[in-house]
């Protein structure tokens, strides 16, 4: 477990609810101190008038003005495509260091090997700590997780950063205030920053992804946890990240899915070209590719991101997906996961009688 830090998150120029999907998750879910957001463009501001939450943590302009605020943590807030430090950012991490704060980031670009920054952190004696830096003893999937004690929940999208990582988190405080012992795998750089642990599955080698989400999968079933939300990643079809979601099916050899998704997009991001299946095909698709010797998991229900909808249009579309797939759907952060929660309850009794009734 980490020691408590007090944080500033650099999101310059991009912060907002999907500009800043790192600095987002942090603000929402981590225990560290969140004491100011950098972003220029709405210095002034309260996080809360921003992203609709966060209360009352200052927007500043600049790391100077961040040091009032007495952080001890830079973390950098963005997930840009390609994972690289932007070149406005660079002046910033090296003001940072220079105060003697450590440096958290989740981009591809690892700060620990530019020679200049790294440099500069030794000359300080400061960390940069580089999330996306996988394990050397990688192993590859053995399909061992097929066989696991705990219910395991993977989310699955029908694009990338629609929410996965949020219903996951949801979910297992949800289960966890009822008093069902519940774990979150995190597979990527924001859960990694929220949990303290996890694998940052986009930088492991093909061969090795599934291998490093059974990995995790397996580590949480023996701590004897009734429950495992495993933090999707990726969509199963879009054109770049599919991979990815197909390694964590084939790690996680998960019991059931929830399917999460951004209503008002209709093609896959970035690509912003390719168009998105009809939900319900997105859902056979889920269910066949597991179907044919594994576990048989059913998309048990919908998480739909209406974050960019008014009330009425939220409603409308939660019903309409409901009405189409006859699954129970919400907006974890308008309508909260409850009616999740009741249908993963029910998998969580089907699992422990096959547990029970098995040789």
């Amino acid at each position: 477990m980490q020691p408590l830090h007090r944080i500033a998150i650099l999101a310059e120029g991009a912060f907002s609810i999907f500009g800043a999907k790192t600095a987002v998750g942090v603000l929402r879910y981590s225990r560290h101190q969140i004491v100011a957001v950098i972003d220029s463009t709405k210095s002034g501001k309260v996080v809360q008038e921003v992203l609709g939450f966060g209360g009352n943590i200052p927007i500043v302009g600049s790391v100077q003005e961040a040091l009032l605020f007495h952080p001890d943590v830079l973390l950098i807030g963005i997930a840009p495509t390609g994972g690289q430090l932007p070149a406005a950012f660079r002046h910033a991490v090296l003001e940072a260091i220079r105060h003697r704060l450590n440096v958290w980031s989740g981009l591809h670009y690892f700060l620990s090997e530019d020679e200049e920054l790294a440099a500069e952190a030794a000359r300080c004696d400061v960390r940069l700590w580089d999330v996306r830096k996988p394990r050397r003893d990688l192993v590859v999937g053995s399909g061992k997780a097929l066989h696991t004690r705990a219910y395991v929940v993977l989310t699955v999208g029908t694009d990338c950063n629609v929410g996965k990582m949020t219903v996951a988190l949801e979910l297992r405080n949800a289960f966890e205030r009822l008093g069902i012992s519940a774990a979150f795998v995190a597979t990527g750089q924001t859960g990694i920053l929220i949990d303290g642990e996890g694998t940052p599955l986009d930088a492991v080698p093909g061969d090795f992804m599934a291998g490093e989400v059974e990995r995790l999968v397996l580590e949480k079933d023996a701590q004897g946890v009734d429950i495992i939300l495993v933090e999707g990643q990726g969509s199963l079809l879009h054109p770049g990240f599919g991979p990815v979601t197909l390694a964590l099916m084939l790690g996680a050899m998960p019991d059931d899915y929830i399917l999460c998704t951004v209503p008002s997009r209709t093609t896959y991001r970035p690509d912003h070209r390719l168009p998105i299946p009809p939900l319900n095909q997105v859902i056979r698709l889920y269910e066949d590719v597991m179907a044919i010797s594994y576990k048989l998991p059913k998309v048990r229900g919908i998480a739909a991101n209406t974050s960019d909808l008014s009330d009425e249009e939220a409603r409308a579309i939660l019903a309409q997906y409901n009405q189409e797939t006859g699954l129970p759907v919400c907006d974890p952060m308008r309508t909260g996961v409850e009616n999740l929660l009741e249908v993963l309850q029910i998998g969580l009794e089907r699992k422990r009688k096959n547990r029970v009734c098995s040789p």
